[in-house]
């Protein structure tokens, strides 16, 4: 029987012998027993360091190997990961073993990445540490942990690691991981830059190679040089690659910046000049009516031309069709098209909303103009504003440039009649119209063509130097700054430049903000330091508070290059420029999740001494989450409770931004009682984030705890019964049976409504009661008409959608709309930026002629789940009840005996007695029954999919139950099904195509219209 040990002190009395073999046997032994005897072992520790660094002692790596572990279970790290080393093999890492050894490892990784991360110690590394780092990489590799192998390797920053790991496994799977890990673990931008590099020569290197990825790190390595050659090489191939071609110029188009576009254009070689497809500028209409100063409001007069196939000309070569996709002209008019033959805008919320506060403040006109906008963008419907010209023609002044400036997200992509559209509206020469309108229509027509201004500018830039009036500058400068995104041009930086110089506060705030916008992402060492002098030269608070965002905005995706920038403007003692070192945090960090940021924006949330800039912090988490909005709710829970309102109202910000489109229960969770927040700017906040994270869901897809139902009807429901109940008793026998009746058939319109266990409905309930409350704060009401707009926008066709698709981290123009319109705070016109954050969610697929091809998509999931939330009813007049089905018993032996008389009308011996004998209660109940018993019988069962068509609604928690049908004649060129604009592969080209009807979107206009129309003037002057 084996004597279970008690003491180490035997053993440890060995190490004092002389005998080798007697100090190698108690090495050992001691090695077997140091995870129980650690405590007395410790007291001869020394003895075992003096044996590891005496080089005549053969076995000092087994004395070394004891002493780390006598270290370890001490809990001095250092000292044990030392010796660790110092035990050379005998020390093993492996990912299935003792604590000791996983711990020691992980600390030995986390030194490894310390040091390769700086230049200077990454050339003095211990070689015994690279040893146990390379041998935990052989680990990886054995057990079939790749996945864990890249991870570490992109820690350490070791390209032959990473090449070696994707080569020994599924190559096509481990190269996803990696793009996705470099664009959200790595942190340094160089580092990355390399990783991208490498990227593109292993998917090149693939048996199939993956030219959408190639594209894809191009993007990111804003390497147009190459981006173009790989179009070109593909264009070269067969009809497959060329589609390929065509699916990567859609996908650089939505999410590259102008200057990147424009210099993968001027790259390609031009396209030929036989071409018949026509460039942009030559969709616009040039010959227009005779313009007035009336809107077009003629109801009678068709909007557009009836549908037609869209069918490109097939004299156009590929290269020409290359240059128009990257242009932007034909994904402007697919999703025009899409948005206008989709549009579900529900116009009697927005009546009621309007009527509800018609009488009330001139800030409620803005706010129910912005909502219009943002429900009706894109759509090209202006039907709200023609039915209401008379409301319409109340606005005066800044409203009256809000509204004006609404008409360019309803037609946003509208270009090619985006001029012909606004002209009533914008300046003429000779003509003096209102400066209000004037200047709202140059911002329109900068909201329509923006980010893909280039036919706009020059007729922008003309309206500016043209003027001198600061309202007609102020609306030709966000003109200028939306339609010129990112293009990074020197001679529109230059103009606006000259407007900010002549220190005008109002044209001053939109050239600051216009400066900002044009040079998105440049990085541009010199404005920012112009920007930067002004901003401390100026005494205008506007302009400084302008020139904040615009120098953020110049930081755009710079990560650790806007450091110290950062911290020049965290340091600097005017608050505003703080507040723009804050938004700086989130531009240069957007979608990356940097823990450094993270920080930084935490730090100042808590600590800075201007509410502000607090506000600002909060917000800004929700930029830099955006890619994992699961962790926004964690992080802003305690900041949604602080006792400062502005950090509440920024937590509710980030919350909105992160989880836009989610219906995140979390997120929701926090934000309803702050709904019912004390403070009115905390609730506005609150009710939008909410219709944030609910846009594109309906009652059942909006699910989430919802507040439990209140139980306060049921008195009041037993007191009206029991007053029933003597009513009853004091009425005669035919009126007892028709109250019966109608208290089965109608029971609980006696009680009040009970509470709804669905977000969406909770929310659209709490939209309508806010706006009703003739008692409520101004602050609230324009958070829930904004909030209404929000919710249903884009005639419930587009999201927010801040992240882009695989491989993208952010896109660029929806998270800069976002920057800019958190800023509505200061000035409401700055609202129109959100409908640069809205994406539309459908389905266009495209063949090989960029035709609209008929083909059906089977959605695995009940189409209930994602149809378009059901109309409002109109309002019930209140009249006399009727109860249509309330059968009196002397009514029911009416229709009984009728009923046996006919069945028995050849027998003349039936008398009235035996008539009535026939009718039995059940004869009765029947009658009353009898609706409800059909009723269960029309119900069906809902079914489990359904069929959808190209150009139709896919939302984005839709996407995953997608599939093509089996054996479908066209199939998608990219693997992972993203929605948007897909390139289908036709299996069967020979068979005769079936195309989708297009809307004639770019017909010309009709006549304006002289009579009944809205004139620029319309209201007191300006």
């Amino acid at each position: 029987m084996t004597q279970q040990l008690t003491s180490a002190a035997g053993v440890i009395s060995l190490l004092d012998e002389t005998d080798e073999q007697l100090k190698v046997f108690a090495l050992k032994q001691l090695n077997n027993i140091v995870d129980s005897f650690w405590a007395e072992i410790a007291d001869a520790v020394t003895k075992l360091e003096i044996w590891y660094e005496d080089e005549t002692f053969k076995h000092r790596e087994l004395a070394a190997l004891v002493a780390s572990k006598v270290y370890y279970h001490l809990g001095e790290y250092d000292e044990s990961l030392n010796f660790a080393l110092g035990a050379g093999k005998l020390f093993e890492p492996s990912l299935k073993s003792s604590e000791y050894v996983e711990t020691i490892v992980s600390k030995c990784i986390d030194q490894y990445i310390t040091l390769r991360k700086s230049p200077e110690t990454a050339e003095t590394i211990d070689p015994r540490l690279e040893e146990v780092v390379q041998r935990m990489f052989q680990v990886c590799h054995q057990d079939g942990e790749f996945k864990q192998a890249l991870g570490i390797a992109l820690e350490c920053q070791r390209l032959d690691m990473i090449e070696a790991t994707v080569l020994k496994g599924n190559q096509s799977e481990l190269l996803t991981y990696l793009m996705d890990a470099s664009l959200s673990i790595v942190s340094s931008l160089e580092f990355r830059n390399k990783v991208l590099n490498l990227l593109v020569k292993l998917y090149g290197n693939l048996a199939e190679p993956d030219y959408i990825a190639c594209a894809i790190c191009y993007f990111h390595l804003n390497d147009a040089i190459h981006a173009a050659a790989l179009l070109q090489n593909l264009l070269g191939k067969d009809d497959y690659h060329v589609i390929l071609a065509y699916q990567i110029a859609f996908d650089l188009e939505a999410n590259a910046t102008q200057e990147f576009l424009l210099n993968v254009i001027a790259t390609l070689p031009p396209a030929s000049s036989t071409s018949t497809s026509l460039p942009l500028a030559s969709l616009a209409v040039t010959s227009p009516p005779e313009a007035t100063d009336a809107m077009e409001t003629d109801e009678t007069a068709p909007l557009l031309q009836p549908a037609s196939p869209l069918i490109i000309p097939s004299t156009a070569t590929p290269l020409d069709q290359i240059h128009k996709i990257l242009s932007g002209s034909l994904s402007i008019k697919l999703h025009l098209d899409f948005l206008y033959r989709t549009n579900h805008t529900d116009l009697l919320i927005l009546k009621q909303t309007r009527i509800a506060l018609e009488t009330r403040s001139a800030v409620f006109h803005s706010a129910i103009t912005v909502a219009n906008g943002f429900m009706n963008a894109g759509t090209t419907s202006d039907e709200f504003l023609r039915q209401n010209l008379e409301w319409l023609a109340k606005a005066t002044n800044w409203t009256k440039f809000t509204a004006t400036a609404g008409l360019g997200v309803i037609h946003k992509g509208h270009i090619s009649r985006g001029q012909a559209v606004l002209r009533p509206y914008l300046p003429r020469e000779g003509i003096s119209g209102s400066p209000y309108s004037e200047g709202g229509s140059l911002f329109a027509l900068g909201l329509i063509h923006a980010n893909h201004g280039a036919e706009v500018v020059e007729f922008l830039t003309t309206s500016l130097k043209n003027t001198q009036n600061e309202v007609i500058q102020h609306g030709a400068c966000l003109g200028l700054g939306v339609a010129g995104m990112a293009s990074g041009s020197e001679a529109t930086y230059d103009e606006l430049k000259n407007v900010l110089f002549t220190d005008s506060a109002v044209a001053g705030e939109a050239a600051g903000l216009a400066m900002g916008l044009v040079n998105i992402g440049t990085g541009n060492g010199k404005a920012i330091e112009e920007m930067l002098q002004y901003a401390h030269e100026t005494q205008h608070e506007k302009i400084i508070r302008s020139l904040a965002i615009g120098i953020s905005l110049v930081m755009y995706g710079k990560e650790e290059a806007a450091d110290g920038l950062i911290e020049q403007l965290a340091a600097d003692k005017d608050p505003i420029l703080r507040y723009s070192g804050i938004y700086t945090v989130a531009m240069a960090y957007s979608g990356t999740s940097n823990n450094k940021a993270i920080a930084k924006l935490l730090h100042v949330a808590v600590s800075d001494v201007n509410d502000d800039v607090r506000r600002a912090a909060v917000t800004a988490l929700g930029f830099v989450l955006l890619r994992t909005p699961s962790q926004v709710p964690r992080i802003v829970q305690l900041l949604a409770e602080s006792y400062n309102p502005h950090v509440r109202y920024g937590a509710c910000l980030a919350l909105g931004i992160a989880c836009a489109g989610t219906a995140m229960s979390e997120a929701l969770e926090l934000l309803d009682p702050l709904t019912k927040d004390s403070v009115d700017f905390v609730r506005q906040g609150a009710l939008m984030a909410m219709a944030m994270v609910l846009v594109q869901h309906n009652e059942v897809s909006g699910g989430g705890k919802a507040p439990a139902p209140a139980a306060a009807a049921k008195p009041a429901a037993k007191e009206e019964e029991n007053k029933d109940a003597k009513k009853d008793a004091e009425t005669k026998k035919d009126d007892e049976a028709k109250k019966d009746v109608k208290e089965k058939e109608t029971p609980k319109e006696k009680e009040e409504a009970p509470a709804s266990t669905n977000w969406v409905e909770i929310v659209r309930k709490r939209f309508e009661t806010i706006i009703a409350d003739k008692y409520e704060e101004p602050m609230a009401i324009f958070g829930a008409v904004l909030g209404q707009g929000i919710l249903d926008a884009g005639g419930r066709n587009v999201t927010i959608s801040l992240r882009g698709p695989a491989g993208i981290s952010a896109r660029m123009s929806a998270v800069v709309g976002m920057a800019v319109f958190t800023n509505f705070w200061y000035w409401y016109p700055l609202s129109h930026f959100l409908s640069l954050a809205f994406t539309p969610t459908g389905i266009i697929g495209l063949n090989k002629d960029l035709n609209t091809p008929k083909f059906d998509l089977i959605s695995n999931a009940r189409p209930s789940l994602f149809s378009y939330p059901p109309p409002t009813k109109v309002p019930e007049t209140k009249e006399a009840e009727k109860v249509a089905t309330a059968v009196l018993s002397t009514t029911a032996k009416a229709h009984a005996r009728k009923k046996v008389k006919d069945e028995h009308a050849m027998d003349t011996d039936v008398k009235k007695t035996d008539a009535d004998a026939l009718i039995s209660p059940a004869t009765v109940d029947s009658f009353v029954v009898i609706d409800e018993v059909e009723e269960k019988k029309k119900k069906k069962k809902e079914a489990s999919f359904e069929v959808i068509e190209n150009l139709s609604r896919i939302v984005p928690s839709q996407l995953k139950y997608i599939k093509f049908k089996e054996n479908s004649r066209y199939e998608p060129v990219k693997k992972t099904f993203t929605g948007g604009i897909v390139l289908l592969h036709d299996k069967k080209p020979d068979e005769p195509v079936e195309l989708v009807a297009v809307s004639a979107l770019d017909a010309p206009p009709p006549p304006a219209s002289t009579t009944g129309g809205l004139s620029t003037s319309a209201g007191p002057s300006a």
